[in-house]
């Protein structure tokens, strides 16, 4: 029943997608640390980039697939790297804080200070 709806080829290619989009999602992780990517948009447009910059010469350099099939392993990676990495930090695998909140301590302006009366 399956082979009727997803060939062999599609199949392959699924599975090549999803190897690519571990490795995708990791470098975008990375990427997502500097300090210049500040908003959503740009992490999208990086994964777009990477996604075919990279997956291209992954599925013919190490697959040997042909240029259409290296375009939709991109493809797929670029649609699985964010579905793999959501799923991860809903299971609590991954624990992503951003690096404003990595500190030991809070700090409070003097302007939000709460003074207290001394009672005697």
């Amino acid at each position: 029943m399956l082979d009727i709806l997803i060939s062999e080829e599609l199949w392959t290619l699924l599975l090549i997608g999803i190897t690519f989009s571990i490795f995708l999602m990791a470098l975008i992780q990375k990427i997502k640390t500097l300090e210049f990517i500040k908003r959503k948009w740009q992490v999208w447009f990086i994964n777009l980039l990477c996604a075919f910059l990279m997956g291209i010469p992954f599925g013919t350099m190490f697959y040997e697939l042909s240029i259409e099939q290296s375009v939709w392993v991109s493809l797929f990676g670029f649609i699985g790297a964010p579905s793999i990495y959501e799923t991860l930090k809903k299971q609590n695998i991954i624990a992503y804080k951003p690096k404003s909140s990595q500190k030991d301590y809070v700090c409070i302006s003097k302007t939000n200070e709460i003074k207290r009366s001394e009672k005697s």
